[in-house]
């Protein structure tokens, strides 16, 4: 019996795995970072599937598909870079952990001398500072947030009005860690559904109802907060766009490090979409176009796949574009096998050229050379930021136009 015929709760391990392959839309790199990634969401995707009995599940990964180093979602089988829906029956999986993350863009008119912003951050790191009663902790810091300052490289004649050349500009990317634990905390609220790629936490009924209404009143806080740190530090300033690129998007969809081009806070196609790649690369700015396009579909090869599912018309709204350029990793392994355990996948990597003197490492390559790894999560291996391919896939699959092109000219990570 093909696949296709078979009932989701009689299907094998290995049987699950395929079914789930066939429902990921890949639009990514073709490296490290990206393959570990698209290997884990079968999994991810697999007990969503199991857990809710239906194939209206899938998943699309944009150019900047890459690992998460969030160890609870890495570990409960989902990637980054990547939007996932399911049927809109009232039914939320809080293993995914959206975190609210976002960007705001502002415009300044000149441009703050780097002492002041030091002094002022400061100041806020050692002040008690309240949003709605809530004391607010800046992570400017932490992880891949960061505040950042800009001047224009080179500003499209539609926007000048908003990007003038003679301003300067600023970036903060956050999110908002003093309540993400109300969000979190509802994964042991779930039922947990046992499936043959492991347990997955699922609500529905009211718990699903009181998830959905914590993450709006959660999102318009980290919203809130981004304007006010902003305006905090940098006092008057032009609030350009705030926009959320790690949450939930509608009641059966999820995006993890991915903007929505017709995001619903903004008439469509007028939204600004900063796609930072690393500090000491410019920051493009884009406008975005409702995708993917029939010819994109067509030349990625996912034609028979969508008519098959039906979700063409889903696919022609997926709308995603990078918030970045995503993590890569350093080492040089070209096979991914997985071991499905207990304490989660085992990824066992492997096919870098192993030496057999220490004479014959080669410099630029490492030790990484040596034989094989074998790691249940991506979050102690080397990484780094990717700087080239993402914006030219972005212009390839034709996602979003670029309006404007920013030159970092201070990073902030205290």
């Amino acid at each position: 019996m093909a696949i296709s015929e078979k009932r989701i709760g009689e299907m094998s391990k290995d049987e699950l795995l395929e079914f789930a392959r066939n429902r990921i839309f890949f639009l990514g790199l073709r490296d490290l970072a990206a393959a570990l990634s698209y290997e884990n969401m079968q999994y991810g995707l697999g007990k969503m599937i199991y857990a809710l009995d239906s194939g209206d599940v899938y998943s699309v990964f944009g150019p900047d598909a890459t690992i998460t180093r969030n160890v609870g979602r890495w570990m409960s089988g989902f990637g980054y870079g990547v939007v996932i829906r399911w049927p809109d029956n009232g039914v939320f999986f809080p293993e995914i952990r959206p975190n609210g993350c976002g960007m705001i863009l502002v415009r300044l008119d000149e441009m703050p001398r780097k002492d002041d912003i030091i002094e002022r951050i400061s100041e806020l790191e050692k002040s008690d500072i309240y949003l709605d009663g809530t004391k607010l902790k800046p992570d400017f810091g932490k992880g891949n947030h960061f505040f950042e300052f800009y001047k224009v490289i080179n500003t499209s004649p539609e926007i000048e009005h908003e990007i003038p050349e003679d301003a300067n500009y600023a970036i903060i990317h956050g999110s908002s860690p003093e309540k993400k634990s109300e969000i979190y905390s509802m994964i042991d609220t779930g039922n947990w559904v046992k499936t043959p790629l492991g347990k997955i936490s699922v609500l529905d009924g009211e718990d699903a109802k009181q998830y959905y209404r914590k993450w709006l009143k959660f999102e318009k806080f980290a919203k809130k907060r981004r304007e006010f740190l902003a305006r905090e530090i940098l006092g008057d300033c032009k609030i350009l766009s705030n926009l959320t690129h790690q949450g939930i998007f509608k009641k059966n969809e999820i995006r993890l490090g991915c903007h929505d081009t017709m995001d619903e806070s903004y008439p469509p196609g007028e939204a600004l979409f900063p796609v930072a790649l690393r500090w000491d690369h410019p920051v493009y700015i884009f406008k975005g176009f409702k995708n993917l396009s029939d010819e994109v579909i067509g030349r990625l090869d996912f034609d028979s796949r969508v008519d098959e599912l039906g979700i063409r018309d889903e696919l022609k709204n997926i709308n995603i574009l990078p918030h970045g350029g995503g993590y890569s990793i350093k080492l040089e392994y070209s096979n991914i096998e997985i071991i499905n355990t207990e304490i989660g996948n085992c990824f066992i990597l492997s096919g870098a050229r192993p030496v057999s003197r220490v004479d014959e490492i080669d410099d630029i390559s490492g030790i990484s050379r040596f034989g094989r790894m074998i790691v249940t999560n991506p979050h102690e291996l080397p990484y780094d930021y990717r700087v080239t391919g993402i914006i030219e896939k972005v212009m390839e699959y034709k996602l979003a136009k670029p309006v404007a092109k920013l030159q970092p000219l201070m990073t902030i990570k205290i």
